[in-house]
C-alpha cells in the first residue's frame, strides 16, 4: 500500500520536476535571445537646398536642415525565432518651415520631402528554416530585391531621410547553389511622405548567381493599390549583368542588359502596355595610382516605354533618386510620353576613402520626338572608418523650352546637398 502510494507521488514529482526545468530553461534560453540581440542606429543631419525655376518668383529658392535619427534592436535567436524593431524621427532642426515637405501647405515653395515625424519603420518576427537556407519574415520591414541604391522596383527610396517599409509577409529561400529566391505578399506601403497605402502585392523575384561572368534575375510584381488605383500595376522581366576581364584581372568590361514589361493590372482604369529596357556597358579600371584606386566608366540607355502616349511604365515602389538624375524631376510618376534617359556615369575611389560620382543624363520623351533636357550630377563621399561618412552633392537639370515639353519638364531646377552620417 506504501509503494502504490508513493509511486504515483513520484511520477507526479518527476514530471514536475521536469516542467519546472523546462520552463526555467526556456525562460533562460529567451532572456538569453533578448540579452543576446544587436542594436544599430544611424544619424543623419543634412542640409538641402534648391532653386526650382518654374515656382513664382520670389518662391523659386527654399532650404531645409533636417536630420534622421533610427534606432533598431535585433534579438538573438530563440528555438530560429527572432524579432527586430526599428524607430525612426524625422526632425526639421531649424524648425523654419521654409519648404514644401508634401505634408506643410507650403505648396507655393520648392519641394524637399522630408516631413517632421516618429514612425515605426520596421517591426517583424522571422523564422529559420531548414538549416537557415529559409527566412520567413512576418511584419513591417524593408524589402530590396537588389543591393543599393539599385532598387530600380522595390526599395527604400534610401535617399530621403524617411525610409520606405512595407507591412508584408516574405519567405527568402537559399537552398539551392548560387540561388536567392524571394516571395512575398504585401498589404501595405508606409511611404516617405509619413502615409499609408493598403495594397493587395504579391511579389517574386530569383538570382543566380552560378555564372563566372553572368548575374542572372528574373521578377514578377503585382501591385494593386486599395485606395489609389491609378497607379496599380503588374510588371515582369528578366536581367543580366556581370563584368569580364579584358586583358587582365585589373581591367574588366562591365555590362547589364534588362527588359520588362508592364500592364494596368486588376484595377487600373487605365488600360495599357508598356515595356522598359536597360543597356549598360563600360569599363573599371583598378590603378597602383597612388591617389586613385579604380575607375569605372559606363554609358547606358534606359528607357521607361509610353503606350502611345496614354500610360508609361512605372515604378511607384522603386528607389528612383538613382536614375533619370539626381534633381529627382521625375520621381512620382512617368510623363504620359515615356523616358528615354541615355546617361554616362564615372566613379572614381580614392586614397583615404573617397568616392567621387559625376552622371550627365540626356532625357528625352519616348513618344512625341521632343526632348525633356539635360542634367549633370557630381558626388563626393569620404568615409571615416566604417561608421562616419561626409557627402557633398549638386544636380542641375537645364529644361529644353521646345513645343512638345510640359513646363514642369522645361523649367531649370537645382538641387544641393551636404551632409554627415554616423551609423553602426
Amino acid at each position: 500500500m506504501k509503494y502504490m502510494i508513493k509511486k504515483p507521488f513520484l511520477i507526479a514529482s518527476i514530471l514536475l520536476s521536469s516542467f519546472i526545468m523546462t520552463q526555467t530553461y526556456a525562460e533562460d534560453a529567451f532572456i538569453e535571445a533578448l540579452k543576446g540581440g544587436t542594436f544599430d542606429f544611424q544619424f543623419n543631419p543634412r542640409y538641402e537646398f534648391v532653386d526650382d525655376e518654374l515656382r513664382a518668383a520670389g518662391n523659386q529658392q527654399a532650404d531645409a536642415l533636417t536630420a534622421r535619427t533610427a534606432l533598431g534592436y535585433k534579438t538573438g535567436d530563440f528555438h530560429n525565432v527572432f524579432g527586430y524593431l526599428q524607430f525612426e524621427n524625422i526632425t526639421d532642426i531649424t524648425s523654419d518651415d521654409q519648404y514644401n515637405d508634401t505634408n506643410n501647405g507650403r505648396t507655393n515653395l520648392p519641394v524637399i520631402a522630408d516631413p517632421s515625424g516618429t514612425e515605426i519603420n520596421q517591426a517583424f518576427l522571422g523564422i529559420k528554416l531548414f538549416e537557415d537556407s529559409t527566412i520567413v519574415k512576418v511584419g513591417r520591414q524593408q524589402i530590396t530585391p537588389r543591393k543599393a541604391p539599385f532598387h530600380r522596383f522595390l526599395g527604400t527610396v534610401l535617399w530621403r531621410q524617411n525610409y520606405q517599409s512595407q507591412d508584408a509577409v516574405t519567405v527568402t529561400n537559399t537552398s539551392l547553389p548560387n540561388t536567392k529566391i524571394l516571395g512575398g505578399y504585401m498589404w501595405n506601403n508606409n511611404t516617405i511622405f509619413g502615409t499609408e497605402r493598403e495594397m493587395k502585392a504579391p511579389i517574386f523575384n530569383v538570382q543566380y548567381g552560378g555564372f563566372k561572368y553572368a548575374k542572372l534575375e528574373g521578377y514578377y510584381y503585382d501591385l494593386e493599390f486599395t485606395n489609389n488605383p491609378g497607379i496599380s500595376s503588374v510588371t515582369y522581366g528578366g536581367r543580366a549583368s556581370g563584368a569580364i576581364p579584358v586583358f587582365n584581372d585589373k581591367t574588366k568590361l562591365v555590362y547589364a542588359g534588362e527588359y520588362a514589361t508592364q500592364n494596368e493590372g486588376d484595377n487600373n482604369p487605365t488600360n495599357y502596355d508598356a515595356d522598359y529596357y536597360l543597356l549598360e556597358g563600360g569599363f573599371k579600371f583598378a590603378l597602383s595610382n597612388e591617389y586613385i584606386k579604380s575607375i569605372l566608366f559606363k554609358a547606358s540607355y534606359e528607357v521607361l516605354g509610353s503606350d502611345n502616349g496614354v500610360a508609361a511604365f512605372f515604378t511607384p515602389l522603386g528607389t528612383n533618386h538613382a536614375y533619370q538624375g539626381w534633381t529627382d524631376l521625375f520621381v512620382g510618376a512617368t510623363p504620359n510620353g515615356g523616358i528615354e534617359d541615355t546617361y554616362l556615369t564615372l566613379v572614381a575611389t580614392g586614397k583615404y576613402q573617397t568616392k567621387l560620382i559625376i552622371a550627365y543624363h540626356m532625357l528625352e520623351a519616348d513618344v512625341g520626338g521632343f526632348d525633356y533636357g539635360d542634367e549633370l550630377g557630381v558626388w563626393f563621399i569620404k568615409k571615416f572608418n566604417k561608421n562616419y561618412t561626409l557627402g557633398i552633392k549638386y544636380a542641375g537639370y537645364n529644361g529644353d523650352t521646345n513645343a512638345g515639353n510640359a513646363a514642369r519638364f522645361a523649367a531649370d531646377l537645382t538641387r544641393f546637398w551636404t551632409y554627415f552620417t554616423i551609423d553602426f
